[in-house]
C-alpha cells in the first residue's frame, strides 16, 4: 500500500503567491498519504516543456519535508509548472535506502507513480527484454509503456498482461501537455478547484482533503480506466483497460 498525491495545473500565467499556496497544499497532501507508507517520500515537478526535477528519500513525509534540499526543491515551483506528482512508500520489494527504488520513476522519457503490486514482473522483463535498473516491481509498468510504440499500444497491448494491483500516474517527457492516470483495482480519487484551474488527486479522499482547497468539484474516475488530462485546456479523455488480477500465492513450510 503506497500514497499517491498530486496537482495537475493548466498552462497559463500565475503569480508567485497563488504558486505559494498551490505548492503548500501540494505539501500538506503529500504528508498525510504518509498513513499509506512512510519508508519513502518523492515528487516531480514537470513543466510544459517536459523539463522535471525529481526529489526523493528514504524517508517518512514529516521528516523529508524538513531536509533542506527537499525545501530548495520544492521551492523550484514557477509559472510553467503543469505537474507536481507525489508519492509516499511502503516498500514491499527493494530497499528504500538504494533511491532508484523509491518514486517517482524515471524510465527513459517517463516518469511516473504506481500504488500497488505486480506479481508477474518478473515475466514481463523477460518477454519483452527491457532493462531494469531498479529491484521494483513498479518499474515494469513504466518500462513497458516506455518501450510501447504509443500510449494506446501500452493499453491495449501491454497493459492487459500485466498481473497485480494497479493504480498510477504518469507523464511523458516528450508529450508534456498530457498527464495520464489509470486506475484499475487500486483507488484513486481526483477534484476540480475552480479557483486555481487545477485537479488535485489522491489515493483516498483524506489525502485530498489535506489539501484545503476550499470549494471543489468531485472528478468521478470508475475503475479500469484511463484518464489523459490535457494541461492546456484541462479537457479530460477516458479509456476502459484491462488487467488480470495477482496470482494468488500459497505459502506453506
Amino acid at each position: 500500500m503506497c500514497g499517491l498525491t498530486g496537482v495537475i495545473l493548466k498552462q497559463k500565467d500565475r503569480d508567485n503567491e497563488t504558486l505559494n499556496r498551490v505548492s503548500k497544499s501540494f505539501a500538506r497532501m503529500l504528508i498525510e498519504a504518509n498513513i499509506r507508507g512512510g519508508h519513502a517520500t518523492g515528487f516531480a515537478l514537470i513543466d510544459k516543456h517536459g523539463d522535471y526535477v525529481i526529489c526523493k528519500k528514504p524517508k517518512d513525509a514529516y521528516n523529508f519535508f524538513d531536509d533542506s534540499e527537499v525545501r530548495d526543491n520544492i521551492d523550484l515551483v514557477y509559472d510553467g509548472i503543469t505537474t507536481m506528482m507525489g508519492h509516499t512508500r511502503y516498500a514491499t520489494l527493494g530497499s528504500p535506502s538504494i533511491n532508484r527504488n523509491n518514486h517517482p520513476i524515471r524510465t527513459g522519457q517517463t516518469i511516473g507513480t504506481h500504488n500497488g503490486s505486480i506479481s508477474n514482473h518478473k515475466e514481463l522483463f523477460h518477454k519483452y527484454n527491457m532493462e531494469r535498473f531498479a529491484q521494483v516491481d513498479s518499474e515494469a509498468i513504466f518500462r513497458l509503456y516506455e518501450t510501447s510504440n504509443n500510449v494506446n499500444d501500452f493499453l491495449d497491448n501491454r497493459l492487459p498482461k500485466v498481473q497485480g494491483r494497479v493504480a498510477i500516474v504518469w507523464s511523458d517527457l516528450e508529450l508534456p501537455d498530457y498527464v495520464y492516470m489509470v486506475k484499475a483495482n487500486n483507488p484513486i480519487q481526483m477534484i476540480y478547484i475552480k479557483e486555481f484551474e487545477c485537479y488535485a488527486y489522491g489515493s483516498t479522499d483524506s489525502i485530498i482533503n489535506a489539501g484545503l482547497w476550499g470549494n471543489y468539484e468531485r472528478i468521478t474516475i470508475e475503475p479500469n480506466t484511463m484518464v489523459r488530462v490535457n494541461t492546456k485546456t484541462l479537457e479530460i479523455d477516458t479509456k476502459e483497460i484491462t488487467i488480470k488480477e495477482p496470482k494468488q500465492i500459497k505459502y506453506g513450510y
